[in-house]
Order: C-alpha cells, then structure tokens, then sequence
C-alpha cells in the first residue's frame, strides 16, 4: 500500500511536486525526482510583435493593434416598389400575343404608354428568338427604375445572340437590329439555366 501523498510546497518563486514514494524507490532517489520535476511558477510571457519604436511611442494602450473600420456597406439599387414584375409565357406561338397584351396593360398602369408600341415590336423579337432558338417556357420581366424602362427574356439556351447584316432577300434576322437602332441599350448574359436577353429604353411619362 503506497503511503498517503504529501502536501504541495509553493516557495516564492518556484513549486516542488512531491509525490509518494513508489515500492523499492530509495530516499536518494526521491530526491533526486523532487529535484526534476521542480517547475517555474512564473511562465514566460509571449513575445510582442515587432513595431516602430516612433510608432509605438505615439500610440497608446490597446489603439496600437485596433484594426482599421470597415466602410459602411453601400444600398443596393432596387426597383420601386410595384414597378417589376415577371410573367412566364407559354412555350407556343400564342406566348407573343400574350407577351404584348400584358406589356401594354403594364406600361398604361405605369403611366408610360408612349413607350408601349416600341417595347411590344422589341419584346416580340426576343420572344420570338427565344421560341426558335431555345426550348423551354420563356420568361418576361418588366421594371421601371429612375426613368429607366427594362424588357428581360430568359430562355434555357447559352447560346449568346449575335448580330449580323440580312441578305436583302432574308425575311428574318433583323431583330437584333431592331433592339439596336430603336432602344437606348441592350445586351445577353448567360445564367446558371441559360441566358437573359434585355433591353432599356427611357420612360417617358
């Protein structure tokens, strides 16, 4: 049976562990245990990050390592509200129809109805793109922002439109050229399912 084990002795500056003493341990060999095992009561402090004597002597306290602000996130530009909306048409020839029966009710609960018979031949175009080139129900979006009227058509297809010169005896192909000689703006994007196809025109009310 091991005897009953001994107090802690804490000196000033170091502690002695003190153990009971194991079968056929001898007292020099516990004292030379006692001597191993004596520990710093005092561990070592961790080193401090090189700065500029100049530097650190004109900042103070815990302003020395404080990290920079973070600037004030900026507001995303967002539509006013009421004034977006996104309609998903029909994968058949009636979706133009139908596109611009929902383009002029729009436009004339905006009160932007200068604008309607532009935005109607520019939607069809891309409707009607998106119809023979692509598969898929068609997607059509509507926003007013600043002024700013924006025609949106996703299909399902990655393939960006591009534009080119109709022979004179073609009778399509002459979409593109629509879009850029009679809105302000356009342009594609591919998307994670396909492309979006948009264009701008100013709202004049």
């Amino acid at each position: 049976m091991l005897p009953a084990r001994r107090d802690w002795v804490l000196p000033s500056k170091t502690a002695s562990i003190r153990g009971g003493i194991l079968k056929g341990t001898t007292a020099a060999g516990e004292k030379a245990a006692m001597t191993a095992t004596t520990l710093s009561a005092e561990p070592a402090s961790a080193p401090r990050p090189h700065m500029d004597p100049a530097f650190d002597a004109s900042l103070g306290g815990a302003q020395r390592y404080r990290a920079a602000p973070r600037p004030a996130p900026q507001p995303a530009r967002r539509p006013v509200p009421g004034r977006r909306v996104t309609w998903v048409l029909p994968d058949e020839p009636a979706a133009v129809t139908q596109a611009r029966h929902l383009i002029g009710e729009t436009l004339t609960g905006w009160q932007v109805p200068d604008q309607i018979d532009v935005a109607e031949l520019l939607a069809d175009e891309l409707i009607t793109n998106a119809l023979h080139h692509a598969w898929g129900k068609p997607l059509l979006t509507l926003s007013l922002i600043d002024g700013v009227l924006r025609c949106e058509v996703n299909d399902l297809s990655p393939e960006l439109p591009r534009m080119r010169q109709p022979d004179a005896d073609e009778t399509s192909g002459r979409g593109l050229l629509l879009l850029e000689r009679l809105s302000l703006r356009w342009g594609s994007v591919r998307t994670y399912s396909g492309k979006v196809v948009w264009f701008e025109m100013a709202a004049r009310s």
